[in-house]
């Protein structure tokens, strides 16, 4: 799944929370948001798959018990394990695991979903959301918003960023380009570190738009509650640069 990836978070995951610090536990206090407005009571089991660090669901595991992460990344399990130990976590391919068990929430942050490039995919990784989800599951999906890079919408192709927290120091440029055939999004990344060294970043990210993603969801058993391009899940334009989904599993 991710052998077309370069990046330095993902080789030394301690700078990932560096360099995407949420000191308010941003992400978590909209999830819980998210629940309070989908759900009828609040979830008894989640299921993150994509748990990367296991920010969130360290988090959410302060409200529920039955949390379980999954990550395609060794170096990503291995962090999560060693920082929040009220929460199984397992090495696992989004497309192709299989738990045996259904879950009252699934989710999917941090764009981890826009790492299935292809249909196939994206078919393989919705219906790995389905078995894990039973009749009132919710689902809730944060990835980038492809109608953010229409006219009109907020997107950058270039951006700047530095990050210089506790040990690790260092600048970096961004830029991004599309391969329009196969409807990708590329992120090309340069890390210049304090010892002058360069350290160069390659990503490639499947682009969805929200009627797309409706229409993928309907078909993997899913319907769309509520779409934001906020964590405040205010209704908008949805030309904003995230778009969040929240949406209920039928059978």
């Amino acid at each position: 799944m991710l052998s077309n990836v370069e990046n330095l978070l993902y080789r030394r995951p301690e700078l990932y929370e560096l360099v995407y610090p949420e000191p308010n536990d941003e992400t978590p206090t909209m999830l819980r948001r998210a629940f309070a407005t989908h759900m009828q009571a609040l979830p008894r089991s989640i299921l993150d798959v994509g748990c990367g660090t296991g920010r969130d669901i360290g988090s959410l595991s302060r409200n529920c018990a039955d949390c379980v992460g999954v990550d395609a990344i060794a170096e990503m399990v291995a962090l999560a394990s060693s920082r929040h130990a009220d929460v199984r976590f397992q090495q696992g391919d989004m497309r192709s695991i299989r738990l045996g068990r259904t879950f009252d929430v699934v989710m999917c942050m941090g764009s981890a979903l826009m790492y299935a490039l292809t249909n196939a995919d994206l078919h393989a990784t919705l219906q790995t959301f389905a078995a894990h989800s039973h009749p009132g599951s919710l689902l809730f999906l944060d990835i980038n918003n492809a109608a953010s890079c229409l006219p009109g919408g907020h997107f950058h192709r270039e951006s700047k960023t530095e990050v210089n927290a506790h040990d690790f120091r260092a600048a970096a440029t961004i830029t991004f380009d599309f391969d329009y055939r196969r409807q990708l999004m590329v992120r090309r990344r340069i890390w210049y570190l304090p010892d002058g060294k360069r350290v160069e970043d390659f990503c490639e990210y499947r682009l969805l738009f929200p009627a797309e993603l409706d229409a993928l969801l309907d078909s993997a058993g899913f319907s769309v509650v509520g779409m934001y391009d906020n964590q405040e899940l205010a209704e908008s334009a949805l030309n904003g640069s995230r778009l969040y989904v929240a949406a209920t599993f039928r059978a």
